[in-house]
């Protein structure tokens, strides 16, 4: 019943929103959130799980989105109720289980080590592929892992399932709370060693690349064994979309004189088209102005980059320091990232 009350309140802001709003506007007014809550605070955890499902039934979108923040709300700092949204995560079937799953993702709650335990514990073992993808991005919350958790991420990305999709979602579940811990504490190096560790032995090459990427968002500046083995990456991986996205993320290294070693020796070995263009504005990306007299040799062992130089250098005689800002306003010159191939 009370399930049906909280569907019909929903629905019924649906409606309003429908006669009294010009015919474009179809977003819901939810007019009833007020007396919902009230109603809400004496059902609970239970009770939210029955307006889920009731707006499952009918189909709201917009009610489900209302009721997954209730539902962090209602979790708030309750370990025992994470863990029981966990149990019925793991016997409900989609779009339950991310409404569910998603709500706990963004309570306090879930960083308790025994909500995160048992999220572990699904993304290893469930047997629906479905429910470990889910679980993977309700960690993603997490503010640090310890050397075992980020290990046991590292073996789902490289070899915890056939599907690429769930080890793309460890892989990324890695970097989304490196980035988190980087912001709280500077931490990064032990899961970037993880993660680089990923792209050196996965055999799928968009999980390759995301394991690189993820390297790049925390904006970390990064020691030398990291360079060293994003230079590794970047000279030898057979994929060149992986091959570019290391070159990007060395671009943040520490010792700039050594970065622009690396690039220089992988500008020579270096075949594609589209990631010799990727090692010259990361050179320029790295070094600035500086490193000008480089892009200048590049030009000359490849003639099909004259013509980026004179752009680069034009910008910088013209004052421009920024490399975000003075990038927008280089033209394109080469098909990239049409290349296809190595």
């Amino acid at each position: 019943m009370r399930a049906a009350v909280v569907a019909a309140c929903l629905v019924a802001g649906t409606a309003v929103a429908q006669r009294s709003g010009p015919p474009e506007q179809r977003m819901p007014r939810l007019t009833c959130r007020a007396g919902y809550l009230d109603f809400e605070a004496v059902h609970g955890l239970e009770g939210v799980r029955a307006a889920i499902r009731q707006a499952l039934e009918q189909n709201d979108p917009a009610a489900l989105t209302f009721l997954g923040e209730r539902l962090s709300e209602v979790i708030g700092r309750d370990v025992e109720a994470a863990l029981q949204v966990v149990t019925w995560a793991a016997l409900a079937s989609e779009p339950e289980l991310s409404v569910l799953l998603g709500g706990l993702r963004n309570s306090e709650a879930v960083k308790d080590p025994r909500v995160a335990a048992r999220l572990f514990t699904m993304a290893e073992g469930h047997a629906d592929l479905e429910h470990q993808g889910a679980a993977l991005v309700a960690l993603e919350t997490q503010e640090h892992f310890d050397t075992a958790a980020m290990d046991r991420l590292a073996t789902m990305a490289k070899e915890g399932t056939r599907v690429p999709g769930v080890r793309m979602l460890a892989a990324r579940t890695l970097g989304r709370v490196m980035q988190n811990d980087f912001q709280a504490s500077g931490t990064v190096t032990p899961y970037m060693t993880r993660l680089l560790d990923i792209a050196r032995v996965s055999t799928v090459s968009d999980v390759r690349r995301l394991a690189v990427e993820m390297g790049s968002y925390p904006a970390a500046r990064l020691e030398a064994e990291t360079v060293t083995e994003l230079a590794r990456l970047m000279r030898e991986d057979p994929d060149a979309a992986v091959r570019e996205m290391a070159a990007l993320v060395m671009s943040n290294g520490r010792d700039t004189n050594a970065v622009l070693q690396h690039y220089a020796e992988s500008f020579r070995g270096e075949k594609s088209l589209c990631v010799r263009a990727a090692l010259l504005r990361y050179t320029l990306r790295a070094g600035g102005a500086e490193a000008l007299p480089q892009v200048k040799e590049y030009a000359r062992l490849d003639r099909r980059f004259e013509q980026d130089f004179a752009d680069f250098k034009a910008l910088y005689d013209a004052g421009h320091t920024d490399f975000d800002r003075l990038w927008p306003n280089k033209r394109m010159r080469h098909r990239c990232p049409d290349e296809s191939g190595t």
